[in-house]
């Protein structure tokens, strides 16, 4: 470790939990700023995507969604350099102050969260805060396309479709299941992600493991096994392949309706075919494909890294679902059943 590295680690918390304090008064400021309401259709009309001659204002956003760990902060970084995107990377602080339970692992607030969420979820406050905190960031960076990405999302597509009135776009990345597993073990149990007067902060589970506990609950819940198969979960590995399942299990439920408003890509696909993916990214959202953009993409993607480490193992019926969603994708890593 680096004189630099040992001076500054000690405070690190400290600046990041004001940073994060500054960030939610930040949008709570914001939203007691008087604005013009602008109708939710002006900004998210479903037809405007495709016709030519459209005012760029009423594109649709755009959401990305995965489970974590599946190569999301990557694709948003390819994205954010795009010139005719408005890019919004995890905003926490945004959608706790939209609704506190929408903050799962209680970074912001300390709240019971939801994990979650139904069209019916859309009240007449959410819609006015999503609008004016979400929506509004296309006019704030003055670009023609917003593109928001938060992995949770994948939870609330039904939310999302409320709050968009079926017009938005969605990207899901899908990563090899065994990789995103043995990545979410290692960042749950190294904790390199520290906050000042938050020993229980665990930066995947959140306070007190907040999101496993609401995975545990309200998976079984939204038909995602039993709840005797979840709790004989104990690993950190083993609960994010659950994680892996759930989120995937939901983009299935979803794909039939979204339909052509659902792009689909791989890790894999991302990172061995830059521009071919790339391209067909930027025909789903409406933009176009500059080549500076592509060029610039293809010389900061590395080749897709492996994860090692132990045999995953699940409960029987996890592990069979789990194989073949890897088939599915065409994955190599399968898991092994442990009963």
């Amino acid at each position: 470790m680096s004189l630099r590295d040992t001076l500054l680690n000690p405070i690190k918390p400290l600046v990041r939990t004001a940073k994060l304090r500054m960030l939610k008064r930040n949008a709570e400021k914001q939203l007691r700023t008087p604005t013009t309401p602008t109708p939710t259709r002006a900004h998210t009309g479903a037809h405007a995507h495709t016709n030519k001659g459209e005012n760029p204002e009423t594109r649709p956003p755009v959401f990305i969604f995965a489970c974590g760990r599946s190569g999301t902060t990557i694709l948003g970084k390819l994205l954010a350099a795009h010139p005719q995107v408005a890019y919004l990377r995890e905003p926490y602080h945004l959608w706790a102050t939209i609704d506190p339970a929408l903050d799962v692992t209680n970074l912001h607030v300390r709240t019971p969260p939801r994990l979650w969420w139904k069209a019916e979820d859309a009240t007449d406050q959410i819609r006015e805060r999503f609008t004016r905190l979400i929506l509004s960031q296309r006019e704030r960076q003055h670009k023609p396309i917003l593109i928001e990405k938060t992995p949770h999302n994948i939870y609330r597509i039904g939310l999302l479709e409320a709050l968009t009135e079926g017009s938005a776009r969605y990207i899901h990345i899908v990563r090899d299941g065994v990789d995103v597993a043995r990545s979410i073990d290692r960042l749950a149990s190294n904790q390199p992600y520290k906050m000042a007067f938050r020993s229980d902060y665990n930066q995947w589970w959140g306070s007190n493991d907040l999101k496993w506990q609401r995975l545990r609950i309200e998976g079984p819940e939204h038909g995602c096994f039993t709840s005797e198969q979840v709790d004989a979960l104990l690993s950190n590995a083993q609960r994010g392949a659950y994680e892996w399942l759930t989120s995937l299990a939901q983009a299935a439920l979803w794909r039939e309706q979204l339909s052509e408003r659902l792009l689909e890509i791989t890790y894999t696909n991302l990172t061995a075919e830059p521009i071919k993916t790339l391209r067909a990214i930027a025909t789903h959202i409406g933009a176009n494909a500059p080549t500076p953009w592509l060029e610039h993409a293809q010389a900061i993607l590395s080749p897709e890294r492996k994860n090692q480490g132990k045999t995953l193992m699940l409960p029987h019926e996890m592990a069979e679902q789990f194989n073949a969603f890897e088939e599915h994708y065409h994955f190599t890593n399968r898991a092994q059943a442990a009963d």
